[in-house]
């Protein structure tokens, strides 16, 4: 049957602003699960009640569903769905998540940038249904397979955490304190910073550094042709994904700092995301956004600088300086006048080389336990999309 024969939409708006609020960012992607956060409302929603099921219909490849467990309102991104009796909303919602489900919407909006679909293109999907009782089976099933799937999930990410914050702590003590956990220490004079080995220093940013120093102009040929570093191309691990070639006529009007061999980029705006790199590959006709400090090292070993940069000690301090609540940011000048360790080049260099050889180890175990991560997320897709189609029984 058609799926608006056995559900029905809720089309009614509210200005209402007392009631809890579900906005898109709230759902998490393929998951059905909601994720509260600091989300306001603005204007007018729609209203849902409790055990209805939400779809977002902008960029609906995300599939973002979501049954509600209260009366509330939502953004009218979202297509308010009550299930008739004869449709268990679980199985509607798992339905809403199956893959086929989810390629046959995507193609009906092919080719649109924010592309947008609506109740017509749904409801008007022919549908095989199990009867009520065959429904209620299935969704016991799949919560019983998912539950123990995530299950596993949830320990690879616990593993993964933990590797992360081992990382981290190494980083941190390793750049701020040396090698050598018995060298003699001092006071820095820097709270933050706290105690330093006692030959070292403590030197600016500004001292040992450039920052932003290469633009592009406007006058720059509207053919030149580049790739492009935003703050979402940097992840926490410092691995950056280049933007495919973009011409700087078509270029966002922040793509503009010209990067280096060597350069450290800090990211100035957004800064809890921790998007901090070294600049350490051949940068021709790579330019970074004007949401980083680019960072050029005169008297100061690039790799130690990134290391150090990325160190709990700084990213706090970054974090602790950047003002704004919804979209916290810092200016370069403040980076500038940072004051940083600063230990004699030659220890900078075993400290960088240490760090290098000793986080080999790790990435590999991380990029392997988000290999297993991803597998189990694929497992999950595909046991949904093989039992909410009939191919795979249950019996």
């Amino acid at each position: 049957m058609r799926l608006k024969d056995i559900v029905t939409v809720r089309n009614i708006k509210t200005d209402r602003t007392d009631l809890p609020y579900i906005a898109l960012e709230n759902i998490v992607s393929w998951e059905g699960t909601f994720v509260p956060s600091e989300i306001q409302t603005e204007g007018t929603n729609a209203r849902y009640f409790a055990g209805d099921v939400l779809f977002g219909k902008l960029r609906p490849y995300l599939a973002k569903a979501y049954i509600t467990n209260n009366d509330g309102i939502c953004s009218t991104e979202f297509l308010v769905m009550k299930p008739k009796k004869e449709l268990n909303n679980k199985f509607l919602e798992y339905y809403l998540l199956s893959p086929d489900f989810i390629d046959y919407i995507r193609n009906q909006v092919a080719g649109v940038k924010m592309p947008r679909t609506n109740w017509t293109e749904i409801g008007n999907l022919v549908v095989d249904f199990p009867e009520r009782k065959g429904q209620d089976a299935i969704v016991a099933y799949l919560d019983k397979q998912i539950n123990s799937i995530n299950e596993r999930i949830c320990l690879r990410e616990r593993e993964l955490q933990t590797l992360i914050k081992l990382k981290q702590s190494e980083i941190n003590s390793v750049v701020t304190r040396g090698l050598n956990p018995a060298v003699p220490m001092k006071d820095s004079g820097i709270d933050w910073i706290g105690q330093i080995p006692e030959h070292w220093e403590i030197r600016r940013i500004k001292d040992i550094a450039l920052v932003n120093q290469r633009v592009l102009r406007e006058t720059t040929s509207p053919n030149y042709t580049f790739r492009y570093i935003d703050i979402s191309s940097v992840s926490t691990d410092g691995t950056i994904t280049l933007s495919d070639e973009m011409t700087f006529r078509d270029a966002p009007s922040r793509a503009r700092r010209i990067v280096q061999r060597n350069d450290v980029i800090v990211s100035t705006v957004r800064t809890y995301l921790r998007a901090i790199s070294q600049i350490d590959w051949d940068a021709r006709d790579v330019i970074a956004s004007t949401g980083f400090a680019v960072i050029t090292p005169k008297t100061i070993n690039a790799a130690y600088l990134a290391f150090l940069m990325r160190s709990s000690t700084i990213v706090n301090e970054i974090c602790r300086l950047s003002t704004g609540v919804s979209y916290p940011a810092i200016t370069s000048s403040l980076i500038d006048a940072m004051p940083i360790p600063f230990p004699p080049v030659n220890a900078q260099q075993k400290i960088s080389d240490y760090l290098m050889a000793k986080n080999e180890a790790i990435p590999n175990t991380i990029a392997n336990i988000e290999a297993q991560i991803e597998k189990l997320s694929l497992l999950k897709k595909a046991i949904i999309n093989e039992v909410i189609t009939g191919r795979r029984s249950i019996a």
